[in-house]
Protein backbone atom coordinates (compact mmCIF):
# COMPACT_ATOMS: atom_id res chain seq x y z
CA UNK A 1 0.00 0.00 0.00
CA UNK A 2 2.77 2.43 0.97
CA UNK A 3 4.62 1.47 -2.22
CA UNK A 4 1.65 2.46 -4.35
CA UNK A 5 1.35 5.82 -2.61
CA UNK A 6 5.07 6.47 -3.15
CA UNK A 7 4.91 5.54 -6.84
CA UNK A 8 1.77 7.66 -7.26
CA UNK A 9 3.49 10.61 -5.60
CA UNK A 10 6.53 10.14 -7.87
CA UNK A 11 4.27 10.09 -10.96
CA UNK A 12 2.43 13.19 -9.79
CA UNK A 13 5.72 14.98 -9.14
CA UNK A 14 6.98 13.98 -12.61
CA UNK A 15 3.83 15.35 -14.26
CA UNK A 16 4.00 18.63 -12.32
CA UNK A 17 7.73 19.00 -13.05
CA UNK A 18 7.16 18.27 -16.76
CA UNK A 19 4.36 20.83 -16.90
CA UNK A 20 6.56 23.45 -15.22
CA UNK A 21 9.38 22.80 -17.70
CA UNK A 22 6.92 23.12 -20.59
CA UNK A 23 5.63 26.45 -19.25
CA UNK A 24 9.17 27.79 -18.83
CA UNK A 25 10.14 26.70 -22.35
CA UNK A 26 6.99 28.20 -23.83
CA UNK A 27 7.52 31.49 -22.00
CA UNK A 28 11.15 31.75 -23.12
CA UNK A 29 10.24 30.96 -26.71
CA UNK A 30 7.54 33.63 -26.69
CA UNK A 31 9.95 36.20 -25.24
CA UNK A 32 12.68 35.40 -27.74
CA UNK A 33 10.33 35.67 -30.72
CA UNK A 34 8.80 38.93 -29.47
CA UNK A 35 12.15 40.56 -28.75
CA UNK A 36 13.57 39.74 -32.19
CA UNK A 37 13.75 42.85 -34.38
CA UNK A 38 11.58 42.81 -37.47
CA UNK A 39 13.35 42.03 -40.71
CA UNK A 40 12.61 43.68 -44.05
CA UNK A 41 10.61 40.57 -44.98
CA UNK A 42 8.53 40.89 -41.79
CA UNK A 43 7.83 44.53 -42.55
CA UNK A 44 6.85 43.76 -46.15
CA UNK A 45 4.46 41.12 -44.83
CA UNK A 46 2.94 43.62 -42.38
CA UNK A 47 2.46 46.22 -45.12
CA UNK A 48 0.77 43.64 -47.35
CA UNK A 49 -1.53 42.49 -44.53
CA UNK A 50 -2.59 46.00 -43.53
CA UNK A 51 -3.22 47.24 -47.05
CA UNK A 52 -4.87 44.03 -48.22
CA UNK A 53 -2.48 43.94 -51.17
CA UNK A 54 0.13 41.39 -52.17
CA UNK A 55 3.84 41.73 -51.58
CA UNK A 56 4.20 42.21 -55.33
CA UNK A 57 1.90 45.25 -55.08
CA UNK A 58 4.16 46.59 -52.31
CA UNK A 59 7.11 46.20 -54.70
CA UNK A 60 5.21 48.15 -57.36
CA UNK A 61 4.28 50.89 -54.88
CA UNK A 62 7.91 51.07 -53.72
CA UNK A 63 9.09 51.59 -57.29
CA UNK A 64 6.83 54.61 -57.87
CA UNK A 65 9.45 56.94 -56.37
CA UNK A 66 12.19 55.50 -58.57
CA UNK A 67 12.57 55.23 -62.35
CA UNK A 68 12.17 51.44 -62.37
CA UNK A 69 10.62 49.68 -65.40
CA UNK A 70 7.90 47.11 -64.72
CA UNK A 71 9.95 44.21 -66.11
CA UNK A 72 12.72 45.05 -63.60
CA UNK A 73 10.15 44.99 -60.78
CA UNK A 74 9.07 41.51 -61.90
CA UNK A 75 12.70 40.30 -62.03
CA UNK A 76 13.39 41.73 -58.57
CA UNK A 77 10.24 40.14 -57.15
CA UNK A 78 11.21 36.74 -58.55
CA UNK A 79 14.67 37.15 -57.00
CA UNK A 80 12.98 38.07 -53.71
CA UNK A 81 10.87 34.91 -53.80
CA UNK A 82 13.81 32.69 -54.68
CA UNK A 83 16.62 34.22 -52.62
CA UNK A 84 14.97 36.66 -50.19
CA UNK A 85 16.98 39.47 -51.77
CA UNK A 86 15.21 42.79 -51.36
CA UNK A 87 16.03 45.52 -53.93
CA UNK A 88 17.18 48.98 -52.89
CA UNK A 89 13.93 50.75 -53.76
CA UNK A 90 11.90 48.43 -51.52
CA UNK A 91 14.41 48.84 -48.68
CA UNK A 92 14.12 52.62 -49.13
CA UNK A 93 10.31 52.44 -49.05
CA UNK A 94 10.31 50.31 -45.90
CA UNK A 95 12.93 52.53 -44.23
CA UNK A 96 10.90 55.68 -44.94
CA UNK A 97 7.72 54.06 -43.60
CA UNK A 98 9.30 52.12 -40.73
CA UNK A 99 7.77 54.34 -38.05
CA UNK A 100 4.26 53.68 -39.35
CA UNK A 101 4.93 49.96 -39.73
CA UNK A 102 6.29 49.67 -36.17
CA UNK A 103 3.22 51.40 -34.75
CA UNK A 104 0.97 48.66 -36.11
CA UNK A 105 2.13 45.97 -33.63
CA UNK A 106 0.64 43.17 -35.70
CA UNK A 107 1.64 39.60 -34.94
CA UNK A 108 3.43 37.87 -37.79
CA UNK A 109 0.92 35.00 -37.91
Amino acid sequence: MVGRIKSGAKALFAVIFGGALFQIRHGLKKTIIRDRPDTIEDQLYKIARVTGKSEYDVFCKSAESWPIPSDKIEQDFKAYLLHQSVPYYVVDFVRKNKKHIDELRLPLF
